[in-house]
């Protein structure tokens, strides 16, 4: 019987930012409920964005989200059922112009889970065997930036806000000209967490001695969960930025509070929009997600800045209530809710 933590534990005992979201939302859960009080409605949250279904909290259709999006920001994408055959798929594909590699992802997604890229047809169909769910398949867009940008714009007003930018570091690990992959996996308390998923996804570069600076990359996944690291960028934030996103916003009726997920070209296009793509947009359920950058931040300011997010979303809904955008019943949020606990045990296991 083990007495002791293991090395990952420790790693995520000692670094607040691999805790669970139970250590985020938890301390905060009186003032989450006392704005349900204010609100009157435990659900005051569904009224933020009318145009997406439960307002973004997770239950919704990534598909049907990035519909709502500007034709010019939108990846080529297609939506794949359940039980499509390889027929289907390779004609959905033609028809869109998606060429191989693909990144391919579940439509309703979390954590990063099931989102991998396909070099083939082949690899393309045993992914989409794997869980009987809906998947997007989506162009690769092979730019060097991925970028959160979590903006937001009261009911009315023709400007918003961001309040949070995320750039990320993908993860990898630097060759010393001595050491396989594998050994410098294990000396890195980032890689080590992800050591299974490692070996499983790159058996063939486990063994290779990288150069003295070489980075050897082992991610695609723009997902804290997946080692991905999240950079405070906020001070990136202008008036130029906000402007671009508030011309993306204007074009998406019924959509005031959210975070884009996006890949560019480089960090100028956040400031012109151009060589600028949407991966995917959450609502409600929208991290600012630089709060996990602890070399520009603290447990104690991530826990503020969540508050902070939480009472930008009652303003938004209270305003939207008072122009008359309906609120989920309980019931009908408490049915949302159970089927999706009951999706991400199927998708979990």
């Amino acid at each position: 019987m083990k007495l002791w933590p293991s090395t990952t534990a420790k790693i995520k005992l000692r670094n607040w930012e691999y805790w669970p979201s139970k250590a985020f939302y938890y301390p905060i859960a009186p003032y989450l409920i006392w704005l349900m009080i204010k609100a009157r409605h435990m659900c005051y949250w569904s009224a933020v964005n009318p145009s997406i279904y439960t307002a973004g909290m997770g239950m919704e259709s990534k598909f049907d989200t990035l519909k709502l999006l500007p034709e010019a920001y939108r990846p080529k994408s297609v939506f794949l059922p359940a039980g499509i055959s390889q027929s289907q798929v390779e004609e959905q594909l033609r028809e869109a112009g998606l060429t191989f590699p693909l990144i391919v992802k579940p439509d309703l997604g979390f954590r990063g889970l099931l989102v991998q890229k396909v070099e083939d047809i082949s690899a393309l169909m045993q992914h989409l065997g794997y869980r009987a769910i809906p998947f997007i398949a989506q162009e690769y867009i092979d730019w060097p930036e991925e970028v959160g940008v979590l903006y937001h714009r009261m009911p009315g007003a023709k400007r918003g806000a961001i309040t949070s930018v995320t750039t990320k570091e993908f993860l990898h690990v630097l060759g010393d000209g001595q050491s396989t992959v594998l050994e410098l996996v294990r000396q890195s308390p980032r890689a080590l967490l992800q050591l299974n998923r490692i070996q499983a996804l790159y058996p063939h570069k486990m063994a290779k001695v990288p150069g003295p600076g070489e980075q050897v990359r082992l991610g695609i996944v723009g997902n804290h969960a997946k080692g991905t690291r999240f950079i405070n960028s906020n001070d990136l934030i202008n008036e130029d930025m906000v402007a671009v996103f508030d011309r993306i916003s204007a074009q998406i009726e019924g959509f005031y509070y959210g975070r884009f997920d996006l890949k560019c070209r480089s960090l100028d296009s956040l400031f012109t929009g151009e060589g600028l793509k949407i991966i995917e947009v959450n609502g409600v359920c929208s991290e600012p997600t630089h709060i996990y950058d602890p070399q520009r931040g603290t447990y104690w300011s991530a826990l503020r800045d969540l508050a902070r997010h939480w009472s930008i979303i009652y303003k938004i809904a209270r305003q939207n209530r008072r122009k008359g955008v309906p609120l989920l019943s309980h019931a009908k949020t408490a049915r949302a809710f159970l089927d999706l606990f009951a999706y991400q045990r199927k998708v979990g296991k």
